[in-house]
């Protein structure tokens, strides 16, 4: 996938379990390479590319899908959502699903009544602890 500026490349790996998302600013030459877990992730492919500023800080976010393959003989397809920062490609954090099952603002923007409304999934902004400018969280289950 190449962007305005970034270069995001979505490969498999050697073995079956891992894929790896490489990042390149075609003008600074910063490159940044990642592998993640994605059991049977030979046909890893990105499906949605967002930039956005959360929690104070640029974002590129990336929509990963890829196969999946359990104990029982199907496979299915898996959505991932995986936040990068966009000045220097560190790797936020990683979400179940597309950008739409995100509410891309800190819970604590809403009033308390209206947290039913949104999403399963939020951003929850960190403050800079450990560096971690966010992390996503799921609403605790009733």
């Amino acid at each position: 996938m190449e962007t305005r500026e970034p270069v995001i490349e979505v490969n498999s790996t050697e073995d079956d379990v891992h894929f790896s998302i490489a990042l390149r600013d075609k003008e600074s030459g910063l490159e940044r390479k990642y592998e993640f877990e994605g059991e049977g992730s030979t046909d890893p492919s990105p499906i949605q590319f967002e930039e956005s500023y959360l929690c104070g800080t640029p974002v590129i976010l990336l929509t990963v899908q890829y196969p999946w393959r359990h104990a029982l003989p199907e496979t299915v397809r898996v959505l991932d959502t995986f936040a990068f920062r966009r000045t220097d490609f560190a790797f936020i954090d990683v979400a179940f699903g597309t950008l739409t099952d995100i509410a891309l603002a800190d819970d604590s923007a809403y009033d308390p009544i209206d947290l039913e409304m949104l999403p399963p999934i939020r951003v929850h902004c960190l403050n800079g602890q450990g560096g971690k400018p966010f992390e996503f969280s799921k609403k605790a289950a009733k």
